[in-house]
């Protein structure tokens, strides 16, 4: 009974477009790239999904791994989102099992795809280029007075100084 319920509903979802929605979320299906080395035993949901939905959380507010699960018990069965993962159903993760995922995500991997998005939305290369540099002056504390720190900003394809600044 309960499985003809959710085929129905399947069913009169799939025409809502939520396939169609999803295989346009570019995030999404960048983050799919990233490899799951989780073991296939118990996995109840896909990496791409966690990590899009703490992505959201994270752009919302939420700052560690407790407000990014109370987010995502929160959101995650609006229809927005589920359209945005491209899902019918989807059950809410744990707060270990969303903190478990977060630690072990390769962020080198994660760093790539949000390069790679973010090219994608923002074409960068006709942008001045800003390259900030800070250092602490060798031998620049004296009688345990803190050391001279230094600011620098220079445009990059210029290399035009906007400031040097001591801190």
């Amino acid at each position: 009974m309960a499985n003809r319920f959710r085929e129905k509903l399947a069913e009169k979802r799939s025409k809502k477009g939520y396939k169609e929605i999803a295989s346009k979320n570019r995030l999404l299906q960048l983050l799919g790239e990233i490899p799951d080395h989780r073991k296939g035993q118990g996995k109840l949901h896909k990496l791409e999904h966690i990590l899009f939905l703490s992505v959201i959380a994270q752009l919302m507010g939420a700052v560690n791994y407790k407000e990014i699960w109370v987010w995502i018990t929160k959101h995650i069965q609006d229809d927005k989102i589920k359209k945005l993962l491209g899902v019918e159903f989807i059950k809410t993760p744990g707060r270990s099992a969303i903190a478990e995922i977060l630690a072990e995500v390769n962020y080198l991997e994660l760093e790539k795809v949000f390069r790679i998005w973010i090219n994608e939305l923002v074409d960068t290369s006709n942008l001045p280029q800003l390259a900030v540099d800070g250092k602490v002056m060798n031998g620049s504390s004296v009688n345990a007075k803190q050391s001279t720190q230094v600011l620098n900003a220079v445009l990059a394809n210029s290399g035009i100084i906007l400031a040097h600044k001591k801190l």
